[in-house]
């Protein structure tokens, strides 16, 4: 997880609530079904001293149901019970899968501190359990993540593989990670088996991946927008005045959700459902430094602000800052 905390402005919360159209009731048997085919896939652990909770009938813990629209989607569902199930009404595929006992189980007993399988078998082995659900990778899916253990994650002693989704070679914008970032993800234990499975639905390719505009030309034209972010309502409602540009901290090609943040009236908010689009962006990132003396010795950390200026075209699409 980043440590600065961020203003996010392509989606600002992962959740929304008030979807309302799939009952409680409904949820539970959506996710009562996809629980009994883990059953008969045999993805649940036998060899612990708790297998017997996942013999019995699918039971949601209280408070366990919930039902909303998010970023990914319409009606989604997650219902914990003896493992967490997230899916969409009317989707064939669960969504996620989350054993959180069974992860916990594995971080404070039999701990298994050095893998047995290699890097390669280990991916194989997700694969494997891919193929078990009826998942099937996306053309446009990559490996972005291969490896045993993670603390940042809370995934210790375990194998962990995701792919994430990559057009022309480009890799997608990773400042909304916690709250947007698309990916099939499996972990799971060379001894008790499958923890997690999670599997959201990847955004629409850029139409171009063509590069037209140099580096220097993007850095130009964002240079002449950031003080025009200082001045949208959604930077002065988080931010105090008093801060100016110091200088160009990166510019890299990636493919981004345009936003439209300097213009209201077209303003995208990517909770109220998937992304229409994306482009491949310059996004340049300027930092900045506080000009005001605060009242008391306050000292406040700079925003970083990121420009996205087209790569094909030069529009800039969309903006944002920290």
């Amino acid at each position: 997880m980043k440590k600065i905390c961020t203003f996010i402005f392509f989606g600002t919360c992962l959740f929304c609530s008030g979807a309302g159209a799939i009952s409680d009731e409904e949820a539970f048997r959506i996710a009562e079904q996809f629980f009994d085919q883990c059953v008969a896939k045999n993805l649940l652990p036998t060899n612990v001293p708790f297998a017997q909770v996942y013999r019995e009938p699918f039971r949601p813990l209280k408070g366990g149901i919930d039902v909303r629209d998010t970023v990914y989607g319409k009606n989604r569902i997650w219902v914990t019970g003896q493992v967490a199930i997230k899916a969409y009404a009317g989707a064939n595929q669960m969504s996620l899968f989350a054993n959180t006992r069974l992860s916990q189980y594995i971080q404070t007993n039999e701990t298994q501190c050095v893998p047995s399988l290699s890097t390669e078998q280990a991916h194989e082995q997700a694969l494997r359990y891919l193929d078990i659900l009826g998942v099937s990778l996306d053309k446009r899916a990559v490996l972005s993540k291969l490896s045993f253990g993670d603390k940042e994650w809370e995934r210790e002693f375990m194998w962990i593989v995701n792919w994430e989704p990559s057009d022309g070679g480009y890799r997608y914008d990773d400042f909304l990670e916690n709250i947007y970032s698309p990916c099939i993800g499996v972990s799971f234990s060379e001894k008790y088996g499958l923890v997690y499975f999670g599997n959201d639905p990847f955004p629409p390719p850029p139409k171009t991946t063509e590069v037209r505009i140099s580096r220097e030309a993007a850095i130009f034209k964002a240079e002449k927008a950031v003080p025009l972010v200082m001045l949208t309502p959604y930077y002065r409602q988080c931010r105090m005045p008093g801060f100016k540009v110091s200088g160009v901290k990166s510019a890299e090609l990636r493919i981004a959700c345009p936003n439209w943040l300097l213009d209201p009236a077209r303003a995208i908010w990517l909770w109220d459902s998937p992304p229409k689009e994306t482009r491949l962006c310059w996004i340049v990132r300027f930092t900045t430094v506080d000009t005001v003396e605060r009242e008391k010795g306050i000292k406040l950390l700079p925003p970083d602000i990121l420009i996205y200026v087209d790569a094909a075209t030069g529009e800039i699409v969309g903006a944002n800052f920290t």
